[in-house]
């Protein structure tokens, strides 16, 4: 967590007091199950709020007593894809 006040991402130790952050997926989008979601929410309500929500949600997924998977090799690329539906279709 980065402590410097004039920092985007600055965090005081009242809302996250421990040195380093959980595991945590860095993205626009996450794929979990209905009932994990509603467990999330749950957990959330009890945690300070953060600025930052992929950082939040491991968080979240820490008190829980969970932490995030990796996706399968090869299906995320920091390359833009060429769509086509058949691959798409998959990802999800």
């Amino acid at each position: 967590p980065l402590r410097n006040k004039g920092s985007k991402w600055f965090v005081p130790y009242d809302v996250y007091p421990n040195k380093t952050y959980p595991p945590y997926c860095g993205g626009p989008a996450y794929v979990l199950s209905g009932d994990l979601a509603q467990k999330i929410y749950g957990v959330a309500q009890t945690l300070p709020v953060m600025n930052m929500e992929d950082v939040f949600m491991g968080i979240c997924l820490r008190a829980l007593g969970l932490g995030p998977t990796a996706s399968p090799w090869g299906v995320y690329n920091m390359g833009r894809l060429e769509f086509e539906p058949c691959r798409f279709s998959r990802l999800v």
